[in-house]
């Protein structure tokens, strides 16, 4: 559709200047960037008084009937992940596969990546809907936003630009170094973030919300601040628990499987996108490249996340509580 108005538009141009009197091809080409071959062939059209419009099936005719065109939509859109090749099998005639890819493409087909997201059940659909119609009027200035991950010293998402035909081969370890992050923000500021060797349980996190918490959000908010972590059993637990029940004033319920409702979880996501550009080739520069995009996270950066919730939770609501695609509010 794109060629064909550009190459209307073209012959548009050549007319209207054809009737303003300039009439020499050598003339037009110099006025515009139109192949000389078009120009002449549109003024020899103009003298013989024929019709520039596009005539009905002119062109090269499609290798792909209509049939299959409709077949190959259908199949995309029943199933995303039906690859090219396991396509070719099901036309009626035979093609190549860069033809089958154009045709695709014609059809407004890309590929992308695909966003993996946890699972939703109806149960958890309707837990996030409950919640979220409770928190609707929640004052979100007094909470912080906790959260753990795992960054690995090697990352597998690599992109690179070569030229065609060249190869690149990345060094990659079968069980790559890693580090544990606790982290959690508010409204404010970012609080404080631990990087940590060792696997994240109930007592490493008890000594956590002590050593890098509990004073300091007493000392900013008195009594009246708020938790926010989601549904981990290292949270969950009998030992965590009991201990946040004589230290934490308020803890919020989190729904099930929401780590899309979690403003922290899209702060992760920027630090692993940074990390990835400084590819750092030891754990003691991962963990020094790790504080320093923290570092970067100034109060006027963190805000948005933390003020999105009203807007996460109006989203979730009309989307019928099903999943979030959330980069940055």
């Amino acid at each position: 559709m794109y060629k064909h108005s550009t190459q209307e538009q073209r012959r548009n141009q050549i007319e209207t200047l054809y009737n303003a009197g300039i009439t020499k091809g050598v003339d037009i080409c110099q006025r515009t960037s139109i192949p000389k071959q078009t120009v002449y062939r549109v003024l020899n059209l103009i003298k013989d008084k024929k019709s520039l419009q596009r005539r009905r099936g002119a062109g090269r005719p499609s290798k792909i009937k209509a049939n299959d065109k409709r077949r190959i939509a259908a199949l995309y859109q029943s199933n995303p992940r039906t690859s090219l090749r396991s396509i070719l099998p099901r036309l009626s005639s035979p093609v190549s596969i860069i033809i089958l890819h154009a045709q695709v493409n014609r059809q407004n087909f890309v590929s992308k990546r695909a966003v993996l997201v946890p699972a939703l059940t109806d149960l958890h659909v309707s837990k996030r809907i409950a919640w979220c119609k409770e928190m609707k009027c929640f004052d979100w200035s007094k909470t912080f936003f906790t959260d753990e991950c795992s960054v690995w010293l090697d990352s597998r998402r690599v992109n690179l630009w070569i030229k065609k035909g060249q190869t690149v081969h990345l060094p990659t370890f079968r069980h790559p170094s890693k580090v544990h992050l606790w982290g959690r923000i508010s409204i404010m500021r970012t609080t404080h973030l631990r990087i940590f060797p060792e696997n994240f349980n109930q007592v490493v996190y008890i000594s956590t919300l002590r050593e890098c918490f509990i004073e300091d959000a007493n000392a900013k908010y008195r009594d009246s601040w708020v938790l926010q972590e989601d549904n981990s059993p290292v949270h969950t637990g009998r030992a965590a628990k009991g201990w946040k029940t004589e230290f934490v004033p308020l803890r919020i319920d989190w729904p099930p499987n929401s780590p899309d409702l979690a403003p922290i979880e899209n702060q992760w996501a920027v630090l692993k996108r940074r990390l990835i550009v400084l590819h750092p080739k030891t754990v003691s520069q991962l963990k020094q490249a790790i504080q320093d995009i923290w570092e970067t996270f100034d109060p006027d950066f963190l805000r948005p996340f933390c003020t999105s919730m009203p807007k996460r939770i109006r989203l979730c609501l009309d989307n019928a509580g099903k999943k979030l695609i959330i980069d940055r509010m």
